[in-house]
């Protein structure tokens, strides 16, 4: 991300794409007025040095002048992010297999995808990655932490995998203020067809929802600080029956984990009310 002081973004439907950074703020003005006259869309400036509980965000109105957001500068955004990857074992969420020999590593989508692809073939694991499960009403904040491959071996052997996504949505440009959307994102789980029926895409399915589970806990933590509301998503989209099975009993078990971490924060003497999950479950079986 570049080291000047202003960053311009353009919203992009229910997305916001960095276009420029400037220096000076009247040099920002003059640019993101002239872009946003030139694309006729919404062009804002986030103004990444403004002092804490201050405005951070202006949006440019139609007469070419900065309108603030609402949005505040904080430092507490800065803890409002996902469990690392690399943290995520240690953490132990990983579910035992009952295979014998097996095990179960989390990586990142990029450092497994190689692997993945000659495990489940192109065709499949192209429709999975690409599909439009779900056009989410809030901007997503991508990170390298977003996409995660759960890989079962068995003696060195991949056998099976589970890919998800998770995103937070960009505090700076909420659609909602006072609330901030997570979403846990199912691609695909595949297992190879003599390692089926031996319990593996259960124990997929249990460590996807535990990471889930570290990730809204820790959030919900975290905004509760500043008042802000957390809203838990969960998507998936089924190309097949047995696809179709996998993406419901996640969804349940989504919603199940969502009632027990809410609970646990009442317990433990948090102020916080009860939010239904967003559940969005389509198939193409």
């Amino acid at each position: 991300m570049p080291s000047n002081r202003y960053h311009i973004y353009v919203q992009e439907d229910t997305s916001y794409q960095f276009f420029q950074s400037c220096r000076f703020w009247q040099e920002a003005v003059t640019c993101a007025s002239s872009k946003q006259t030139q694309l006729n869309t919404r062009v804002y400036i986030f103004d990444t040095d403004a002092n804490t509980n201050t405005e951070d965000v202006f949006r440019i109105d139609e007469g070419g002048h900065p309108v603030s957001n609402g949005h505040l500068a904080r430092s507490l955004y800065q803890q409002v992010k996902l469990t690392p990857i690399n943290e995520l074992t240690l953490l132990g969420v990983t579910e035992p297999l009952i295979l014998d020999n097996a095990v179960m590593t989390v990586l990142p989508l990029a450092d497994a995808y190689s692997e993945i692809h000659r495990l489940c073939g192109a065709e499949e694991l192209t429709q999975s990655l690409e599909a439009e499960v779900l056009a989410s009403p809030f901007s997503r904040s991508y990170h390298e932490e977003n996409d995660i491959a759960l890989m079962v071996y068995r003696d060195e052997q991949l056998v099976a995998t589970a890919v998800f996504s998770r995103y937070i949505e960009d505090h700076r440009f909420p659609v909602h203020r006072g609330e901030l959307c997570y979403e846990l994102s199912l691609h695909t789980v595949f297992v190879s067809s003599s390692f089926r029926r031996q319990g593996i895409a259960t124990s997929l399915a249990n460590t996807i929802i535990n990471i889930a589970r570290n990730d809204l806990k820790h959030l919900h933590l975290r905004l509760l600080e500043a008042n802000i509301r957390l809203m838990p998503w969960f998507s998936a989209l089924a190309l097949t029956p047995g696809g179709e099975a996998i993406c419901g009993i996640l969804s349940e078990a989504f919603t199940d984990m969502n009632d027990d971490v809410i609970e646990e924060l009442m317990d433990d003497g948090w102020a916080i009310s009860y939010q239904d999950p967003v559940i969005f479950v389509e198939s193409m079986a």
